[in-house]
């Protein structure tokens, strides 16, 4: 995660949640001034914290996705 060309996305929109494929948003922690994700399914427990910049939180939460969609290949 540590490349700083690569390509975060459109930054506009959220992305999907690695376990359940919901729309998930990064947003700020006001508290700790950093950027987190938590999916919006209550059964799902998918969560990503600690983030020093929105794009991060996204390269992140799609790097997670593309490696739980690999699990069972």
């Amino acid at each position: 995660m540590g490349r700083p060309n690569e390509y975060a996305g459109d930054m506009r929109w959220g992305w999907e949640c690695p376990r359940c494929d919901t729309d998930v948003s990064v947003a700020r922690d006001p508290g700790s001034e950093t950027f987190h994700w938590v999916c919006p399914t209550e059964d799902c427990p998918s969560v990503g914290f600690g983030f020093t910049s929105r794009r991060r939180a996204r390269l992140a939460l799609r790097e997670y996705h593309e490696a739980y969609q690999n699990i069972y290949r």
